[in-house]
């Protein structure tokens, strides 16, 4: 896969670019109130994980359709977004490597 070319499709620079934005993106779908995402780590499971967001399940149906409004990649089912929300690190790799749907 061309990591450059993935890149520019979903808009960013980097990956560390990527995850940043994959925690603004979070932050703002699930309306959380003085967190930056400086403050929030990249290597924890930020759904039930000891981090700062404190999310839940009804959190990830909003980060689900802000994943799919906001760089086209769609989480299926409940399998593959558990496996996808372990972390930004993994959930970087899911948006960079899942096929793009329609927004």
């Amino acid at each position: 896969m061309d990591l450059e070319k993935a890149y520019q499709e979903l808009g960013v620079t980097s990956r560390e670019d990527l995850i940043f934005k994959l925690k603004e993106l979070i932050i703002r779908a699930c309306e959380i109130q003085d967190v930056r995402p400086e403050d929030v780590p990249t290597d924890v499971p930020f759904i039930g994980g000891p981090g700062p967001l404190k999310l839940d399940s009804l959190d990830a149906m909003e980060i689900a359709m802000e994943l799919r409004y906001t760089f086209g990649v769609e989480l299926k089912n409940a399998s593959t977004a558990a496996q996808a929300m372990q972390s930004f690190d993994t959930l970087a790799d899911f948006v960079i490597e899942a096929p793009k749907v329609k927004k």
